[in-house]
């Protein structure tokens, strides 16, 4: 991978379709709506061919997403999924469907930024990305950087301790630290916060 200074939107906004960029943006999000459809009432096994339909717009619209506020991305992203419920649930209006439709309310709540679900996705989201980040940046790093980040950075241990342990300079623990902070905001961009 060679990492610049665009982040991956930003990347995705000037993309050729060929690019790995797109493939990368399918495996951060896709699990993440796929496990939140899967939580619809009443979508069942539905639920994994209204994905690929999210990932569709998602592909078609993201080169036109532009960072209003902080948390954009994500609320766009739980919107237009919402969205896309919702178009499945219209056409599936002219098929008769039996029982009570439950959907409704789980989209209303979920449309609410205020609403503890909403919320709910808010952290699952931040959460589910910045794992994949993780993932993507961690090759980028020999093993000893990285163990130091792990262990001041996201474990919280001092960085007298970890230096220690590690075999390393204080320093070069904050450094480590430093650096793969850098390299996430740079993979980030406005997929958190």
């Amino acid at each position: 991978m060679n990492p610049t200074s665009l982040s991956l939107l930003n990347r995705l906004k000037v993309a050729r379709p060929e690019s790995p960029d797109w493939n990368r943006l399918e495996a951060v999000y896709l699990p993440l709506i796929q496990r939140w459809l899967g939580r619809v009432p009443g979508l069942g096994d539905e639920s994994a061919d209204l994905a690929q339909e999210v990932m569709v717009v998602v592909f078609r619209k993201v080169p036109q997403f532009d960072r209003q506020r902080e948390g954009s991305f994500r609320a766009w992203l739980r919107k237009v999924t919402v969205n896309q419920v919702r178009n499945y649930q219209r056409k599936r209006v002219r098929r008769p469907v039996a029982g009570l439709d439950l959907t409704e309310g789980f989209l209303e709540r979920l449309s609410d930024p205020n609403d503890d679900l909403a919320k709910e996705w808010d952290r699952d989201h931040d959460k589910h990305v910045v794992d994949k980040l993780l993932a993507v940046v961690q090759p980028d790093f020999n093993p000893t950087t990285w163990q130091a980040f792990l262990r001041f950075g996201l474990e919280g241990k001092p960085a007298s301790q970890v230096a220690a342990e590690l075999g390393l300079s204080e320093n070069a623990v904050l450094l480590a630290k430093t650096r793969i902070l850098k390299r996430l905001r740079q993979e980030a961009g406005d997929l958190l916060g």
